[in-house]
């Protein structure tokens, strides 16, 4: 009679009562599990908070007996503003003691008053000696009195929380039986409902996998143009069977037409490829207008503006305008003209020179530029744009900004037995919070932050050019400390002897 009505069924019906049945099964196995959970740990997590308030007093206790040993020590303002923290943090501890006689028992509520009632009395003596001065006669007995109730309230603590431990014990000791039982309720439980679920996969697959699978198998045929298979049969009095029906049907009038079929989805196909071909003839039509319109920037035009600039400022005797001319002509030459990967590092000293005095025209006697080198620095050749970028961070973000200005130092050394050269450029400036640097630092050794530049496009593209182009040995590393200020190390190793360095740019 069942399997009768089964085949009858709709497949919406056989897939809610199989969703039903598992939703039953999920839910009886997580009320199952919750009443386990909840009976193992219903108070074991008020014993865990209540052993936690226990050791945080303990802890309090201690920090607050050194911080007064430090203040009576040194008598200092901060050793006497650490004092007041431990006190605050000490009182705080107390009353989040527990405190419910209902909750606790007896001896528990007994021993927690005798702690508070303690620290009161602690507390007074404390507060006295401190209102007065340390040097006063007597201050030694009650600094002794004062030790010998820090005593007691230790002792008090211990055991309040060896009662708490005891208490604990107790719980797991008299829940245990039930402990060992669980486990194999719940292997029962599971086996039961396994059987279950079980069986009503079989009948789904029965049912509903057996002539889907037939209909995928008839159509993978079909879809390589054959016919020829038998026409499909299943019990199912449902839409399925409704379905399989229409299959056959359609099937035959398929073969029909399939040739046709076949011819559009050519014709389809041709349409896309010719579609894609004229996007992609427009993409590169766009491009070759943005290059036309860029090739009629000529950049020349621009240095030979400043240097008619500078001429006129030497026939005015205005030698300051017509250096700092100079200067800025040179640094856009060196930055759109430069193709080099590594440069000498003297092409990049000049030009990070050349930045300092436009920088100490702005900032006048505020900012000062020092540069430390080995006497012969000619053979030396690091990645090109790196100094100048690194000075100017220093600039914008650390020397900016501080009132009194400060000093940018480079600083080159090398050690020529690891053919590695060590570059420092330091500054006196606001430095960087713990937290930024070390989320900064973190970034940037991200690969994937890194890639966005949200570590800034300086020292984020000057990070991965050193570690594309030194993949063993190059490095940059950022220490700073708020206040004092930040450097900025790079370590590059130098090409081997017989390796000829690239020429220079001419006039940079």
């Amino acid at each position: 009679m069942f399997k009768r009505q089964w085949w009858r069924m709709s497949i919406d019906r056989k897939v809610q009562s199989f969703a039903a049945v598992i939703v039953f099964i999920i839910l009886v196995s997580a009320g199952f599990a919750m009443f386990t959970m909840n009976y193992s740990l219903r108070d074991y997590g008020q014993l865990l908070d209540e052993n936690r308030a226990c050791q945080s007093f303990m802890k309090a206790m201690e920090e607050e007996g050194l911080a007064f040993d430090s203040y009576v020590s040194a008598g200092t303002e901060t050793a006497r503003d650490m004092l007041e923290k431990a006190i605050h943090r000490t009182e705080r501890s107390i009353e989040a003691l527990p405190f419910d006689y209902e909750i606790i028992g007896a001896e528990r509520y007994a021993r927690t008053w005798n702690i508070r009632n303690a620290y009161q009395q602690y507390a007074a003596l404390r507060d006295e000696m401190l209102s007065d001065s340390m040097n006063r006669t007597g201050f030694l007995k009650r600094l002794n009195e004062y030790n010998q109730r820090e005593d007691y309230l230790e002792q008090y603590s211990r055991r309040l929380l060896q009662l708490t431990v005891e208490a604990g014990s107790s719980a797991y000791t008299e829940k245990l039986p039930l402990f060992r039982v669980l486990p194999f309720i719940f292997i029962n439980f599971t086996l039961i409902m396994l059987v279950i679920v079980v069986e009503m996969g079989n009948v789904m697959k029965e049912s509903i996998a057996k002539p889907v699978r037939e209909l995928s198998q008839e159509a993978q045929r079909i879809a390589r143009s054959d016919f020829s298979g038998e026409d499909i049969h299943v019990e199912n009095r449902d839409d399925l069977g409704e379905l399989v029906s229409i299959f056959n049907d359609m099937k035959h009038a398929m073969e029909e037409n399939i040739q046709t079929i076949q011819e559009n989805h050519r014709m389809t196909e041709l349409l896309q490829q010719e579609k894609l071909e004229n996007s992609e003839m427009e993409k590169r039509l766009n491009a070759n207008r943005l290059e036309l319109l860029k090739s009629q920037i000529n950049p020349h035009f621009l240095f030979n503006t400043l240097n008619m600039i500078g001429s006129m400022a030497d026939l005015e005797d205005a030698p300051t305008t017509e250096k700092m001319t100079q200067s800025l002509a040179q640094l856009f030459r060196y930055n759109l003209n430069t193709r080099e990967q590594i440069v000498p590092i003297d092409m990049e000293l000049r030009i990070a020179e050349n930045y300092m005095y436009l920088q100490k025209m702005r900032f006048g006697s505020r900012i000062q530029y020092q540069v430390n080198t080995p006497e012969d620095v000619s053979h030396i050749r690091i990645p090109s744009f790196t100094m100048q970028p690194l000075v100017e961070n220093a600039i914008v973000h650390g020397l900016s900004k501080k009132e009194q200005g400060g000093t940018v130092s480079v600083t080159v050394t090398e050690d020529s037995t690891s053919e590695i050269v060590t570059l420092l450029i330091e500054d006196d400036g606001l430095g960087i919070a713990e937290e930024r640097l070390s989320a900064l630092n973190a970034r940037m050794h991200n690969p994937e932050e890194n890639k966005t530049a949200r570590i800034g496009i300086g020292l984020g593209n000057i990070y991965r050019r050193i570690r594309t182009l030194y993949p063993e040995g190059g490095d940059l590393r950022i220490d700073a400390k708020e206040g004092v200020g930040t450097r900025i190390t790079l370590t590059i190793p130098q090409e081997r002897e017989g390796v000829e360095p690239r020429p220079a740019l001419e006039g940079v």
